[in-house]
């Protein structure tokens, strides 16, 4: 079996399936292993990957190094070459069910949800208790809007990691986030805090959690949680935005502003930073910076149909019938069944 713990120096070697007839010697091997680990350690991913390559140079087929590089090029973001390594090893007949799943997530990565469903399953009829092989399929099912299949396995996943004793911190926040989407506020906040004991600093699970309190209107509980994040990662402009959105629903436009001015400071090609902020201009009547911000958004993103209806909305303010319907229109040709621009327009036309 195969398992990867690139934080741990001593890695556990394995012998290939087609060892070459001059193959490395096997000290050579696991020093390039080790070498490779601790590079990887260190954020040396090229170095890592070279490591690899030299033994991959003398035996292509090398199933261990195959493994590692697959799981390198993941982290790379670059699927189609971990597909191409672990195919190598799928059609040499290795079907073990970390090679499996590492396949499912490579095909999860590129968008090809039923497959990573096909591979997780056969992973989970290897291991009926790796509940990493759950969470994958779970976010697969999620992808493909199938929520009941995915409760079952996020839930799974979870009764399995702790029987395996494992950090379940984004397990539980991956079900929250799941639950937000069903409108089962409680139950992201329950999961949030549970995701909490295990991992006290992942900020996915605060902004979860306030996305959560905002919907329940609790909303000194959601500031306190984006507090946390802006805290702990004020280079990151997720705190900002978050927080910017509470405000938003607190209906304190100025701080929303002050908050989408500091998030757009990081990063100023964010459309929804410049939407947003355009919204909270138009409810303090500050109509011509709303415009600028809104105009900015569509010209980042001009297949948005919301901001073209949010501009509409600061036209009905400035009583610009025209305008306001030339934007709802094309809001709806983008978005033939947005209720709330329908709406917008029916205004417009009466104004």
């Amino acid at each position: 079996m195969k398992k990867i713990n690139f934080f741990v120096i001593s890695v556990v070697i394995f012998f290939t399936h087609f060892s070459l007839l001059f193959a490395m010697p096997n000290d050579e091997k696991k020093a390039l292993i080790k070498k490779m680990a601790e590079y990887h350690s260190a954020n040396r991913v090229e170095d890592s990957l070279l490591c690899l390559e030299k033994i991959l140079a003398d035996n292509p087929r090398d199933d261990e190094a195959l493994y590692y590089r697959a799981f390198i090029y993941l982290e790379m973001n670059k699927p189609q070459l971990a597909i191409a390594d672990l195919d190598t090893m799928l059609n040499s007949g290795i079907r073990d069910y970390e090679t499996l799943h590492l396949h499912g997530c490579a095909q999860y990565d590129l968008g090809e949800y039923e497959k990573a469903i096909e591979d997780e399953s056969e992973a989970i009829s290897l291991n009926a208790n790796a509940h990493e092989c759950y969470d994958m399929r779970a976010s697969a099912y999620r992808a493909i809007g199938q929520r009941d299949a995915a409760i079952r396995d996020y839930s799974a996943s979870i009764y399995y990691g702790k029987l395996r004793g494992v950090d379940l911190g984004k397990n539980y926040t991956n079900r929250a986030l799941l639950y937000l989407e069903m409108g089962k506020y409680e139950n992201v906040v329950e999961d949030c805090t549970e995701a909490q004991k295990y991992n006290p600093s992942y900020i996915t699970l605060y902004l979860t959690r306030a996305d959560a309190y905002t919907k329940l209107n609790k909303y000194a509980d959601a500031i306190a949680d984006c507090n946390y994040v802006i805290s702990i990662a004020p280079n990151s402009l997720e705190g900002f935005h978050s927080r910017g959105n509470v405000y938003m629903s607190m209906g304190k436009y100025k701080n929303a502003v002050a908050d989408f001015t500091s998030a757009i400071k990081i990063d100023n090609s964010n459309p929804s930073l410049y939407a947003l902020r355009g919204v909270a201009y138009m409810n303090l009547s500050k109509n011509k910076k709303s415009i600028d911000d809104i105009t900015y958004a569509i010209k980042l993103s001009p297949d948005n149909s919301e901001w073209y209806k949010f501009r509409a909305a600061t036209y009905i303010k400035m009583k610009k019938k025209q305008d306001a319907i030339k934007d709802l229109d094309f809001s709806l040709i983008l978005n033939p069944n947005d209720e709330q621009a329908k709406q917008y327009r029916k205004i417009a036309e009466e104004m």
